[in-house]
């Protein structure tokens, strides 16, 4: 019988009265020490390094061979002598725990992503990271493993086989394993866990991670030909009345204008024009669930964006054409029936322009790397660019968002006008 089964007995008779409360603890003191001394004789001949307490501390320390360490070996140190013994017993994967409903991480991600979802405003972050669960973890063993048993050798091995198996290039690898980083960062806090075994695996990337080859400036944004006939097309299927949401031409104009998240654009209102040359921007359509929300993607996505003189055009062509029409003028900017403008109707107009120009099909976020690249090469600001479009800091702006918009005979242009 295990001690999780001797539990019960006493549980069982500590609530008829068979016992009382006193005994009951001395009990379970005696089968703590009866685990401990179990623990050191099955220890013995596996660990061959000092086990000692500190004088001056009252802590309890030993050492562990570990590769990562210059001298070959990780110094641990617990309060007890009891969780010294029990951080060997994971360490050489010994099973010093009585628990029936051993704790997997199947079974506490649900727990963890609804703590996670706590400290985030962002529902597309908390969808990413379920997308990712789904991908990477539902229905692999890592996942019916008790998380005792998750120790630094096997995450290490697991962490290996998930880089080869889907490819991974260094983001793609620190982006999936946030689930099982955090998570047992977690379980440690809540005391499930001594401690969490992941922060001790290493990847060697260079060896490891797949090599991630530079796409071309022209794939990244709209070069200034292909701006001006995009933005001519969706005028065209503007006053053409040629689409099923009458304004969402407008919105392709407006994007290069104000190099707005495609969510922040459907979701503005007129209300948002707070003055004549700036729109706050404070909320987001979730193209998921087909709602607002009612915040910023992030802190610092809440923001002021400057209005330039085509973006003000573009409002008052749009509440002209409500007012025309007996539409909604007073609530979202891009709608016609009180409703906000979904996503992929921006997004049809994109692929249908890219197509009837002939170049190739670019996203809505490639209008966004444009606006930051045109304010680039004009020499605004960095920080006013990074305030502008609701970044944390400027190394995002410059390392993912600038980009050359010149064509390959403008640049030569250019460098021979310079060097001249």
């Amino acid at each position: 019988m295990d001690n999780s089964e001797n539990l019960k007995l006493l549980e069982l008779a500590l609530k008829n009265d068979i016992l009382d409360s006193s005994d009951m603890e001395k009990i379970k003191e005696s089968m703590k020490k009866k685990t401990l001394e179990k623990l050191k004789n099955e220890l013995k001949p596996l660990h061959p390094h000092t086990i000692r307490q500190n004088e001056k501390d009252h802590r309890w320390r030993t050492r562990v061979p570990d590769k990562s360490c210059k001298s070959g070996l990780r110094m641990i140190v617990k309060t007890s002598e009891e969780d010294l013994y029990k951080a060997l017993a994971d360490y050489y994967g010994l099973e010093w725990y009585d628990d029936e409903d051993r704790v997997t991480l199947e079974s506490f991600y649900p727990t963890w992503l609804k703590y996670k979802a706590l400290h985030t405003n962002s529902e597309t972050y908390i969808s990413r990271i379920d997308s990712d669960w789904k991908a990477y973890y539902l229905g692999t063993p890592i996942v019916k493993k008790p998380l005792r048993k998750l120790n630094k050798l096997t995450l290490d091995v697991w962490a290996h086989e998930l880089i080869k198996k889907h490819s991974m290039t260094k983001t793609q690898y620190y982006n999936s394993t946030v689930i099982m980083r955090q998570a047992l960062d977690y379980a440690a806090d809540l005391n499930l866990i001594l401690e969490n075994p992941f922060k001790y695996v290493k990847i060697d990337g260079k060896r490891m991670f797949r090599k991630v080859k530079k796409k071309p400036d022209a794939t990244q944004v709209y070069q200034t030909a292909e701006e001006n006939a995009i933005t001519e097309l969706a005028w065209k299927d503007y006053y053409n009345h040629n689409c099923t949401y009458d304004l969402a031409p407008l919105a392709i104009p407006f994007l290069f204008q104000t190099g707005l998240r495609i969510g922040e654009l459907c979701a503005v209102r007129y209300e948002d024009i707070e003055s004549p040359d700036y729109i706050h921007i404070q909320r987001m359509y979730n193209k998921d669930t087909k709602k607002i929300i009612e915040h910023a993607k992030t802190d610092c996505g809440d923001r002021q964006v400057i209005l330039t003189q085509k973006a003000r055009e573009i409002i008052e062509t749009a509440r002209s054409r409500q007012k025309e029409t007996g539409a909604d003028s007073t609530g979202y900017i891009f709608s016609m029936d009180g409703k906000p403008l979904p996503q992929y109707a921006v997004a049809y107009r994109f692929r249908k322009y890219c197509k009837e120009y002939g170049t190739t099909v670019k996203s809505s976020h490639k209008v966004r790397k444009t606006y930051i690249s045109t304010l680039l090469d004009a020499h605004v600001n960095i920080n006013t660019v990074r305030e502008l479009v609701g970044h944390s800091d400027e190394r995002t702006t410059l390392k993912n968002y600038c980009f050359d918009r010149n064509t390959e005979a403008e640049k030569r242009k250019k460098v021979e006008k310079a060097l001249a």
